[in-house]
């Protein structure tokens, strides 16, 4: 088949790799200049194979309250302005109890799990240079009713592959020394000796020159303003205001996505930053996460990637000095040996990820014929990339 793919992040591009290995024709589309221009750019780089739990789950439900009222420095929270904003909170709340937040949980791990085992023979076909490394990660709390509940299901967990592993503060120290010069009141920790690193911007740069050495096509500042149907099937794009005929298209535009589709999606834009700098005094070697002020501190190469936040501001792309200064003051006062903070070589980013109400994709066809969604990955969508694309290639036969 010729597959149209909307979208040349990360999702969008591994959609394509797989699609291609089945034997297809694939075109790829985005309204930017190349791949990788929003929110694959400078995402925090963890491939979080064993650490990747959904935002919703018990300990926010109970602070809600404090996010809704600005208390929570870590979180930005724009009141829903309309019905499907009241609803998208809704089903996020729900998603938040005990019983939801374990499900998703292990719904996450299983498809991360398989992103790791893809990406593992991918990178056994074809070469792709991105800073790739098995670092291992560690997720640091302060809030000791959080830490409990994350570990009490490890045993479900452990069944499906993970590795997690409750560590003290000291042991966590013994694994990662530079932990020690990392300011917090810290009650306990995660540790995955399985997960990885990689900047997601230069593999998405190597597998775009594969795709192309693979006959695929790509058209870049192309903005689809339009999907015209046809008895609900998908016929044509409006594309800068021309007509292109199509007859399957997959949507990995991320937080676009629903606005593109016009088919009601739960997926909402979330927006997260990022700050990119030279090494520090001291060096590093694990991916580390620290929970309650929603950060991480991630080694690429020789540059240090910290990223942050989470907020609730519907689609906007702009930068934010604000938020971002707000981030490098934080990341400063925290970690301050970590990264050069006094360099001139400062990279910020800003952008927003898809988030569903269960932090699980929506991966398959749509209910309009020929339309297919790639989308929701939300925080993780390097580490579940692999997979969502594979799994979607696989509704073509």
């Amino acid at each position: 088949m010729h597959i149209h793919v909307i979208g040349a992040g990360v999702v969008g591009l591994t959609t394509a790799y797989y699609l291609v290995q089945k034997g297809h024709q694939v075109t790829v589309i985005d309204q930017e200049a190349g791949v990788a221009k929003g929110a694959s750019y400078a995402n925090g780089g963890q491939l979080s194979y064993c650490l990747s739990d959904p935002l919703g789950k018990p300990s926010l439900f109970y602070k809600f309250p404090s996010v809704v009222l600005g208390r929570d420095p870590a979180i930005k929270f724009n009141p829903p302005k309309n019905l499907k904003s009241l609803q998208w909170l809704y089903k996020f709340l729900i998603e938040c109890s005990k019983t939801r937040h374990k499900k998703n949980s292990l719904d996450l791990l299983e498809l991360s799990l398989l992103s790791k085992s893809l990406l593992k023979d991918m990178l056994c076909n074809i070469e792709l240079d991105f800073s790739h490394k098995k670092s291992s990660k560690i997720v640091l709390y302060e809030d000791l009713t959080t830490f409990e509940k994350e570990i009490s299901f490890f045993a479900e967990k452990k069944k499906l592959g993970s590795d997690n592993k409750k560590l003290s503060i000291e042991e966590v120290k013994r694994i990662e020394p530079s932990i020690e010069s990392i300011k917090g009141n810290f009650v306990g920790a995660i540790y995955s000796k399985l997960d990885e690193v990689g900047d997601t911007y230069l593999f998405c740069k190597s597998l775009y020159a594969w795709l192309l050495e693979q006959n695929t096509s790509f058209l870049f500042n192309a903005k689809v303003t339009k999907l015209n149907k046809h008895k609900n099937k998908i016929s044509s794009l409006t594309i800068n205001s021309e007509e292109l005929d199509v007859e399957n298209i997959v949507i990995c535009a991320g937080a676009m996505t629903e606005g593109l589709v016009k088919i009601s999606l739960p997926i909402i834009p979330v927006k997260g930053y990022s700050l990119t700098l030279s090494k520090g005094e001291l060096n590093f070697s694990k991916s580390i996460t620290l929970a309650d002020k929603r950060m991480l501190l991630t080694k690429l190469g020789d540059r240090v990637r910290i990223t942050g936040f989470a907020d609730f501001l519907g689609i906007d792309t702009s930068q934010d000095e604000e938020r971002v200064s707000q981030l490098f003051a934080l990341a400063k006062d925290i970690a301050p040996q970590l990264a050069d903070f006094n360099g001139t070589d400062l990279e910020q980013w800003a952008g927003v990820r898809p988030l569903t109400p269960s932090s699980v994709p929506i991966i398959g066809p749509s209910n309009n014929k020929g339309i297919y969604i790639n989308s929701g990955q939300g925080f993780y969508g390097w580490t579940l990339a692999c997979a969502s694309g594979f799994r979607l290639a696989e509704f073509f036969k």
